[in-house]
């Protein structure tokens, strides 16, 4: 239905816009007979209504060039380069006077016009030619121009009309057959290709009334009048149509383009938060496996605590370089999400505390202990050799997660843009991305996280929004390795 309404607006937007077009055209038409005091005969008027083919072209051919370089295509440039030679030819007819506006002059010019139009058309089809389509039609025009001005001050034998004339008109039907035909067929173009082979019976039925006398009279000037606005208004509305489906198309084109810019900066934007995890983490089990393999004064209970936690933050890492989309929240036991992290942090001399409470809540445990890794390594690097608490309280019903440091805290002017990916202050050691990333972690599940404006001013304090579980599970207490 969305396609069909679509096609609808388009048609009737179509329609206004050719009427617009013919009205402008009929606006010009009586603009030159008002000015032209000689224009007040039937074949002057035919005369110029014929002549405003020629500057519906020219127009055209200006309207279609734009359209070609806006998206160049080879039926566009093509048919740019036809209207242009067939404007040229429009441009001494408005000086002319005398015989040059008989109308057995202008059947001779419409049959040149006809056979360049047709051997322009005859090159835009043959690939193996490489012209550059306009500067060869322009070319081609001023050359007729030339050839024409200098034929008439060739004195030959004047000829009765008669079957010459007779001959011509047959030409030109002929003519405008096999070019209309060719436009339907072979012009490649997206739209328009009726309008433009009916524009061009119409003209070709204008100049043939013409040539053979019959827009001396009223009902032959009008039909010249009628054919030939008709045919000036579908070349030019086919040309606007034209540049406007070429700006539609390029900016579709562009629009595609900007999607695969933001996707590929998405997926730019997740291999950097990967990496940002991956790092941390192999860092905690890096630290871990030399402290198991180096020293010898651990504990029985100590290296079963390391064992296990290298073992979570292995598989935890497996997980996050080849995530499961069908994982998704459970209830999960906050001292078996955190503690392995804890601990990863605390092999690499940073100093935590964290005694494991006995609450269980809804969330992804990896996602959860993703946001503290990124947490305790953001404390690392700003807040280096400062304590780090991580607590849990209740706060107007909700039950939160802290991560607070002694460090230097956040400065006041970078407090609204810790969050924003990418941001950080000159000279810091990070690199904007681990906040970002964990808020977003957080923002997915419909959880926050944030700074604490009332902490101490000498530290950091980050608040997680948790979301309890129906019954809490029991934990023992018991302190963790180095706590």
């Amino acid at each position: 239905m969305g396609n069909a309404v679509f096609r609808r607006s388009n048609t009737v937007a179509g329609m206004t816009s050719t009427s617009l077009i013919a009205l402008v055209l009929v606006a010009t038409g009586l603009s030159i007979l008002v000015s032209d005091p000689e224009a007040h005969t039937w074949s002057r008027i035919a005369l110029l209504a014929e002549q405003l083919v020629l500057l519906a072209a020219l127009a055209s051919a200006v309207v279609l060039a734009i359209a070609s370089r806006i998206r160049p295509t080879t039926s566009s440039a093509w048919l740019a380069a036809a209207m242009t030679l067939i404007g040229i030819q429009g441009l001494p007819m408005l000086a002319a006077t005398g015989d040059t506006l008989s109308g057995q002059s202008g059947l001779s010019a419409a049959i040149v016009v006809g056979l360049t139009s047709l051997l322009v058309l005859r090159v835009a089809n043959n690939r193996r030619i490489r012209i550059a389509p306009m500067p060869l039609a322009i070319a081609i025009g001023l050359l007729l121009v030339v050839v024409r001005g200098t034929w008439r001050q060739i004195p030959i034998p004047t000829v009765e009309p008669g079957h010459a004339v007779a001959a011509g008109c047959a030409l030109l039907v002929l003519i405008s057959v096999v070019l209309g035909v060719s436009l339907w067929r072979g012009s490649g173009l997206p739209l328009g290709r009726t309008r433009l082979t009916l524009a061009v019976f119409l003209w070709a039925g204008a100049a043939t009334i013409r040539a053979v006398g019959l827009s001396d009279g009223p009902a032959g000037s009008l039909a010249v009048v009628a054919g030939a606005l008709a045919a000036s208004t579908l070349i030019t509305a086919t040309a606007l149509d034209l540049l406007w489906h070429a700006m539609r198309q390029e900016q579709a084109d562009i629009l595609h383009l900007q999607q695969q810019l933001v996707s590929m900066r998405d997926q730019a934007r997740e291999g950097v938060e990967q990496m940002h995890e991956v790092k941390g983490t192999i860092a905690g089990i890096a630290s871990a496996t030399d402290l198991i393999r180096h020293e010898d004064r651990l504990s029985h209970q100590h290296r079963e605590r390391l064992e296990e936690m290298l073992a979570r933050e292995t598989a935890r890492l497996q997980r996050l370089v080849h995530p499961d989309t069908d994982v998704s929240h459970g209830i999960v036991d906050l001292g078996d999400v955190i503690g392995p992290v804890v601990t990863a942090h605390r092999v690499q001399g940073q100093s935590v505390h964290w005694t494991p409470p006995s609450i269980s809540v809804v969330a992804d445990a990896d996602e959860l202990a993703e946001v503290i890794n990124i947490l305790l390594q953001n404390a690392a690097t700003h807040a280096h050799g400062a304590p780090v608490r991580i607590f849990t309280r209740e706060r107007e019903g909700d039950l939160q997660l802290v991560v607070a440091d002694s460090g230097p805290g956040v400065p006041p002017e970078l407090r609204d843009h810790i969050f924003d990916w990418g941001y950080h202050r000159a000279g810091s050691a990070g690199q904007g991305v681990g906040l970002a990333t964990a808020h977003r972690l957080l923002a997915r599940h419909e959880c926050y996280l944030r700074l604490d404006p009332d902490h101490d001013p000498h530290g950091a304090a980050f608040v997680i929004e948790l979301k309890r579980a129906g019954h809490e599970s029991r934990r023992s207490a018991d302190t963790v390795l180095m706590s």
